[in-house]
């Protein structure tokens, strides 16, 4: 009897965790992300943080303009998943001004 009863709570404890894993790197997460929307607003939709990227040297900005990428207060990309099936987002001043999916 005691046998069965640990069997049962080896099987089901494992089974409620992973119900409580659901992957939020999919199309209908990246549709809801909207430009001008706060990292905490992507975090609630994406179910957590993503992995902030490191930048270094120059790039084209959200205007169009090459701008010095990495230094304070420029743009910050995040990246929940990774590049094969992925949600990158982009952020200046604390806002969404760019997103990008990969895989989806």
């Amino acid at each position: 009897m005691f046998t069965r009863l640990v069997l049962c709570l080896c099987i089901a404890i494992p089974l409620v965790f992973l119900a409580g894993c659901e992957d939020t790197v999919t199309l209908d997460s990246f549709e809801q992300i909207t430009v001008g929307m706060d990292l905490a607003g992507v975090e609630d939709i994406m179910g957590g943080e993503g992995e902030l990227q490191e930048a270094s040297g120059v790039g084209i900005g959200y205007e169009g303009m090459v701008e010095k990428q990495g230094g304070p207060g420029k743009s910050k990309d995040y990246l929940w998943g990774d590049e094969n099936t992925g949600i990158l987002v982009k952020f200046k001043d604390g806002k969404v001004y760019f997103k990008q999916k990969m895989g989806l």
